[in-house]
């Protein structure tokens, strides 16, 4: 339980590092390795990067504890949470003059996210029907 607190927690702290460093390229960051850099620094794939974070961010955020089968609605609080912060690490990109603010890469992390959670629910949901069926 609290590995995935910290997981979550060092998540959300490289998201925010990484959307308010000055460069856009990772080719700076000192702890990307380069084959991670020479693909995130692909102009194509500059969208498409800022969704697969968050799928990982959604995967341990729907691994997180709970007692009872999560609503509809608690999913959809976990995936608002992980949409603010997207849009909190675009926000903080309108004060550092190199970077820009993106709409567009709101909604790739949102759907990263959304893909991350669904396939958290896919395995949570066949999780519990295995552990009833082996009762």
């Amino acid at each position: 339980m609290r590995l995935t607190y910290l997981i979550l927690s060092i998540g959300v702290a490289l998201i925010l590092y990484l959307s308010w460093q000055p460069h856009y390229d990772f080719k700076h960051i000192w702890f990307i390795p380069n084959w991670v850099s020479r693909w995130t620094d692909v102009h194509a794939n500059g969208n498409i990067r800022t969704a697969v974070p968050f799928v990982f961010m959604g995967l341990f955020a729907g691994f997180l504890p709970s007692s009872q089968p999560r609503s509809i609605f608690q999913w959809l609080i976990l995936w608002l949470i992980l949409v603010g912060i997207v849009t909190l690490a675009e926000v903080g990109q309108l004060l550092i003059p190199s970077r820009f603010f993106s709409f567009e890469d709101i909604g790739w992390g949102a759907t990263g996210a959304l893909a991350g959670l669904f396939t958290s629910f896919v395995l949570v949901s066949g999780l519990r029907k295995f552990r009833s069926h082996s009762k």
